[in-house]
């Protein structure tokens, strides 16, 4: 029922909720019980955890409950690793940028904390009226097709060559260029390892794609097609990460922008320039990020539920009173999970906007016992902050009440994913070669294993840096250090 999944006003939305949560509910229950039941047969006897969209993990033995909450739960995953990272980093204030094969996510990290929404489409435009972490997802991935239309523009996406035949240096069929392509004909990506498919393929076959599908109509040659093709992706997801940040009142320039997936550090250095970040952040392991953050999230329970008052009316022993139902609820949820915790956070919010208006406007608050003029003074900042305007003769209504429940796991030593037997002394050791890059010209360019580079290595851009999962380019005048989990932080310098 919508009401006991959702206690919130809105009858369409709490439908909608309901009836997807009801699609779902079987199937994710026989997949967590089948999965448990395999895991005990071969010895494991501990609580199986599964990702809730929120970014918090939650018992198999409850989660089909409320198995609608589990929508989004995969990129909600690698922002909470973000998260965590970057707090162990020193860099609690991130944009995390994951592109992976079809798509890029994009998401915001205040003080470690990602944003939450409980007004999230997913696809269909079908209203989810659970907490999410706020993802927003952009058709720009490695797969994403390049082409000119009717008009004699280039574009880029959404189409997508997808894995099978996927793009052409795939060497599985695929004939239509990509930006992983794009990335193979600039130097990028090793040319080496192009022969992976079936029969292989030859950077010939990718030039040729390139001047004859992209380059002729556009009077370009085909390394200019290619490099126009990463400009404009590298467009598009700079607009994703805007959606987060500009959109929210937020400015990008005091981030860092945390790149990861498969294909995220081939042009998180050109997206940071093109929005003004100062630095980015690639983890150790990127592409196995998403993964991590099952590892390294909480415990978390949220609540809603639904006063929508004028704020002069609201009984605030009332609102008080539902702070401490919520609290005490989220207690109990954590309360059935087997799982050892190290503290307990609590954390609240209200959910308001000005009478007449429809949009809700989220603002946190100190504790679960605020007055009503705190309350006002808190919204009227918030609605400042956001939208640059102050509106004192309307008055505002309380809408939505919300209490997170936050069991802290204990701490994971991220370094333990760095193997740092194959450290070289010396970054000249680490280096395996070099190798013609195009930037604005083709470059001669020193390309370095990731796994082989010394903890104290200070790199200068233009660089290639390369490891199993992924690799990071490197600009002209960026500079990269390494801390201490393994991390790389780049220092995105001007381009000459």
């Amino acid at each position: 029922m919508g009401h006991a999944l959702i206690s919130e006003s809105r009858e369409f939305e709490r439908g909608v909720t309901a009836a997807v949560n009801a699609s779902v509910q079987p199937l994710l229950r026989r997949y967590v019980e089948r999965l448990a039941d395999k895991l005990s047969e071969r010895g494991y006897d501990r609580d199986l955890l599964v990702m809730n969209g929120n970014g918090g993990m939650v018992s198999a033995r409850i989660v089909a409950e409320e198995a609608a909450k589990t929508v989004m739960s995969g990129p909600a995953s690698g922002v909470m690793a973000a998260a965590y990272t970057g707090r162990r980093a020193g860099i609690p204030d991130l944009l995390t940028y994951d592109m992976g094969g079809t798509s890029t996510d994009v998401a915001m990290i205040r003080g470690a904390d990602p944003a939450v929404s409980h007004e999230i489409e997913i696809e269909y435009a079908m209203p989810i009226h659970v907490p999410m972490v706020d993802v927003r997802t952009v058709g720009a991935g490695g797969g994403s097709i390049a082409r000119v239309d009717a008009a004699g523009l280039l574009q880029v996406g959404p189409d997508s060559a997808g894995s099978t035949p996927g793009p052409i240096c795939y060497g599985k069929g695929g004939t239509e260029p990509t930006i992983s392509d794009a990335n193979m004909l600039l130097g990028r990506l090793n040319p080496e390892r192009l022969n992976t498919g079936a029969g292989g393929v030859s950077l010939d076959t990718i030039r040729e794609a390139f001047a004859t599908k992209l380059g002729g109509p556009l009077g370009l040659g085909a390394p200019e097609a290619a490099a126009a093709v990463l400009k404009i992706a590298n467009a598009k997801m700079a607009d994703a990460v805007r959606m987060v940040s500009i959109s929210l009142g937020e400015d990008p320039r005091d981030f860092a922008l945390f790149a990861f997936g498969g294909a995220g550090p081939l042009h998180a250095c050109a997206i940071a320039r093109e929005l003004g970040v100062p630095r980015v952040l690639v983890p150790a392991r990127p592409g196995i990020t998403n993964a991590l953050g099952c590892i390294v999230a909480d415990l978390r329970h949220d609540y809603v539920a639904t006063v929508n008052k004028p704020l002069d009316a609201c009984d605030m022993d009332e609102v008080h009173a539902l702070f401490a139902r919520q609290v005490a609820d989220g207690r109990a949820a954590i309360g059935r999970e087997r799982v050892e915790i190290a503290e307990e956070k609590i954390t609240h919010s209200v959910e308001m906007r000005f009478i007449g208006q429809t949009h809700l406007l989220r603002v946190p608050l100190p504790d679960a016992r605020p007055t009503r003029e705190d309350l006002q003074a808190l919204f009227e900042e918030a609605y400042f902050k956001r939208f640059q305007v102050k509106l004192p003769e309307i008055r505002p209504a309380l809408v939505n009440v919300n209490s997170s429940v936050i069991g802290r796991r204990p701490e994971i030593d991220l370094a333990a994913l760095i193997d740092g037997s194959g450290r070289k002394p010396t970054l000249a050791e680490a280096q395996t070669g070099t190798r013609q890059v195009f930037f604005e010209d083709w470059t001669e360019t020193p390309v370095y294993w990731r796994d082989h580079l010394p903890l104290d290595a200070d790199l200068a851009g233009p660089a290639i840096v390369e490891q199993m999962d992924c690799t990071l380019v490197l600009e002209p005048g960026d500079t990269a250090t390494q801390d201490a989990d393994g991390n790389l932080i780049v220092t995105v310098g001007e381009r000459a």
